[in-house]
């Protein structure tokens, strides 16, 4: 399936976001990015893209690693920092989605 992930990092420092797509590497290394930008509704964060193709297995163990708990359907879900672990301090939101 393909996925793609939305990442907002709560600070506006490209060397941060390089950092939380390591990390995100070291749980999955099939992912591409897209450039960074600053996330236009959030002031201070900077937001990416991750995009992919996993099978089922590999998105259940991506969704576990990246936080403990989900809202929304497993192939469109969202998560906040606030409320939840993130799999990086600096990982403010993300949006997962599968087509």
């Amino acid at each position: 399936m393909k996925i793609r992930l939305h990442v907002v990092v709560d600070q506006e420092d490209e060397a941060v976001v390089e950092l939380v797509q390591n990390a995100l590497n070291e749980i999955c290394s099939k992912m591409s990015y897209s450039p960074s930008r600053l996330q236009p509704s959030l002031a201070g964060c900077m937001e990416f893209y991750a995009t992919g193709e996993l099978n089922e297995k590999e998105i259940d163990h991506l969704l576990s690693e990246l936080n403990n708990d989900w809202d929304g359907e497993a192939d469109d879900c969202q998560a906040y920092s606030f409320n939840t672990t993130m799999f990086h301090p600096n990982v403010y939101y993300l949006q997962f989605q599968s087509f």
